[in-house]
Parts: C-alpha cells; structure tokens; sequence
C-alpha cells in the first residue's frame, strides 16, 4: 500500500498567504456583529448625553428644585396689608385724660435776658411725659443753664441779695410747675424755696433751683402717663399738667400763709426781718374744703424792695 505524502511543513517564519496578505495591505478593523438590543440602547444613550450637554445633569436639576423648594418653606410668607401688626390699642378702661393742675406765674421784670432764660426752659419742659412711678426732675430736663448752652445773665438771688448770674429767671418755670403738681395732687419729691419772697408767686409756694445743689423732683403717683406743657410769653409762664381726672367731687388747692415774723441782725450787725410761712395741699369736695396737708414750712428774709404775694385762701392762676 503506498504511503500518503505528507505536506511538506511550513517554517513558522513563512507567513501565510493570508498573514502575507496583511502584512502586505492597509489594516481593517473587524466589526463583529451587533446585536439587536444594543442599538436602542446606544440610542438611548446619545439622547441622553446631548440632553445633559445642553441642559445639564438630570440629577443636579433635581438637586437645585429640591433646594429651591427648601428655600421657599424656609422664607417667611408675605404679609398683606389686612395681616400687618397693628399697634395695640389703648387701654379701653382709661379714662379721657384732662387738664388737672395749672398755674400762670406772672413777674414784673422786664429784663430781656430773664426772658430769654425762661424761654428756654418752658420749651426745654414743654411735652415731657411721665410714665406711672417715675419721676420728673427739673435738673435733668432743663439741663445746666449756663451761658453756653445759651442762656443769659440776668437777676438772680444770693444770700438774699440780688445780683447778676447766668439762667436768672428759670426759677419762674419750676415755681409754675410746682403749684400746678400740688393742684393735680402728684408727690412732692423735692422742692426747696428762696431766700427771699417772688413776685410771681404766693410766699411758700416758690420752688428755686440750682443746678446740681437744688433741684425739682414730682413723681407721677397715677396709673397713666401724665403731660406737662409749659409756654413761655415774654414775663409769664403758663404750664398745665394733663393726666387722669381726679375723683368725681375732689379737687386739690395749694394755700400758705404767714405765721410769725421775727428780726434779728445778720454778719454786718444789720437788722433783719424775717417771715415764717406755711403751705398746704389742701384738699375739697363738692366744693366744701374736707382736710389740708402740710407741704413746707420756710423762712424768708424781707427786704425793702421784697414783693409780698399772700395766698391765705387760694391760689389764683395770675397770682
């Protein structure tokens, strides 16, 4: 039996006629076959890479309304005109307040620069309110009346004596307001009289003030805020007190009187006069006078040219 030839076999470095082929010409790139599933989702895919080029990532859409959304709960709600805070109301039990004390102090000065100084002090005063409990002090309100905050020198009384000094004349204002507190039957903190009698007040019932030594002080003894108003016009001070009506029936007076006189000499052997006075709050209803309260009792040099205004009854507004 003959034997089959075998092929003769091929050096591993003889290329075969296919290897041969590409090495020989340009390389082709084997496409296997697609599938049909892939399509769609290649589709898919391109749709939804140009969507977030253009738009951006759905996942930082979600973010951002997720956020926004968050920011609007957090934000307070815009009030309208209806649901806007009013003002609370005012207390519906309290009564109409009215005037409750007054006084008009009249001076026979007619020094340009008295006038001034009292001026400025009514103006500084007029308004001021005082809350129930607190206390109103002349000092405090009016302030140091010193010739640079722009009052003037006028007369003012030292040791009994008249002489020149700056703010001469406020005193006038604080005596208004002290018998106008007496009348609206407030507390008399602190009060402190001159040395010598004024012409625009009754004798025990002036109120000085220095500033920093002597001073005015009223405390609002009510259950409301009280008003004073003060008006200055050329020598004569008017000033009212608003506040709660006193009880039905009652009202409130200020009254003094001269109790004793006496002389004695002074540091120069001079010999001096003297008038001991006393005031009272004096207190009526319906008209008939019921009790009286002791307010102060002073003494007050009288010299030759002293104006003694007495008030043995009542206080009048022009006196």
């Amino acid at each position: 039996m003959a034997a089959h030839a075998r092929p003769p076999r091929r050096s591993p470095a003889q290329p075969t006629p296919r290897t041969a082929a590409r090495a020989s010409g340009p390389r082709r790139l084997h496409m296997p076959a697609t599938s049909p599933i892939v399509l769609p989702l290649v589709a898919l895919c391109s749709v939804a890479l140009s969507a977030c080029m253009a738009f951006g990532s759905p996942v930082l859409w979600t973010s951002a309304a997720q956020q926004l959304a968050d920011d609007v709960a957090d934000a307070p709600a815009p009030t309208t005109p209806e649901e806007e805070e009013e003002p609370a109301p005012n207390d519906p039990n309290a009564p109409e307040q009215v005037v409750i004390g007054d006084y008009q102090a009249i001076s026979q000065s007619n020094d340009p620069g008295r006038r001034e100084n009292i001026r400025l002090a009514a103006e500084a005063v007029d308004g001021t309110v005082i809350q129930p409990g607190e206390e109103f002090s002349f000092n405090e309100v009016v302030g140091n009346t010193s010739l640079e905050r722009g009052f003037q020198e006028a007369s003012v009384i030292r040791n009994g004596e008249v002489a020149l000094g700056a703010g001469g004349g406020v005193c006038q204002v604080s005596t208004a307001i002290y018998i106008a507190a007496v009348k609206a039957n407030l507390e008399i903190v602190e009060r402190h009289p001159h040395s010598v009698p004024s012409d625009y007040a009754p004798i025990g019932l002036d109120a000085t003030i220095v500033h920093d030594q002597f001073d005015l002080r009223i405390k609002n003894n009510t259950a409301h805020p009280i008003t004073i108003n003060a008006k200055a016009l050329g020598q004569t001070v008017e000033v009212s007190i608003v506040g709660d009506p006193l009880p039905d029936g009652l009202s409130v007076d200020a009254t003094s009187h001269v109790t004793s006189q006496y002389e004695r000499e002074d540091d120069q052997g001079k010999m001096r006069q003297y008038y001991v006075t006393e005031s009272f709050k004096v207190y009526y209803e319906y008209g008939q006078r019921t009790t009286r309260d002791l307010l102060s009792s002073d003494i007050y040099l009288i010299t030759e040219d002293s104006e003694v205004v007495l008030a043995e009854g009542s206080v009048e507004p022009n006196k």
